[in-house]
């Protein structure tokens, strides 16, 4: 229990058998008193009528409420995300084909290596988290030229 030096008003409260048992608990499982907790639930619903002002817990509701909202349209812009890496990649290979169909096989070989190399640098950055991206694509390109220089 918390201990201030200011007074504080003495209320007895009446409540049912139920209710204190239900107290009981919460106070058990917060490792505190049911007084406090009892205090606790005063003043949050104080805070969600409007009596009393507590910004973080209403940052928090509105944050929560925020998110809910927010979760369908944040799935839907990454379907729809997915589709167009889809779409890209489909182009991308799509375009190695047409390149490589008038070109001798010596150069269809070289045109498919750097497709593939492209193809497992892709999949790397999909696989990519909290890492720097522009500092991993500069690698991958580095890579790839060091790849073309060796040959």
């Amino acid at each position: 229990m918390k201990r201030t030096d200011e007074k504080s008003a003495y209320r007895p409260v009446r409540c049912s058998r139920e209710l204190d048992e239900t107290l009981g608990r919460l106070a058990a499982q917060q490792h505190t008193s049911k007084s406090e907790v009892l205090r606790d639930l005063v003043d949050r619903g104080l805070v969600s009528i409007g009596a009393k002002a507590d910004e973080d817990y209403l940052y928090g509701l509105v944050q929560r409420a925020v998110k809910e909202i927010m979760q369908p349209q944040v799935e839907r812009l990454a379907a729809i995300s997915a589709k167009a890496a889809h779409i890209s990649s489909a182009s991308f290979f799509m375009a190695v084909y047409s390149t490589t169909r008038d070109c001798s096989p010596a150069e269809q070989r070289q045109i498919e290596e750097i497709a593939a190399s492209a193809r497992s640098l892709g999949i790397q950055y999909l696989k990519l988290k909290d890492r720097d991206i522009d500092a991993f694509i500069q690698n991958g390109v580095k890579t790839m030229m060091e790849d073309d220089s060796n040959e």
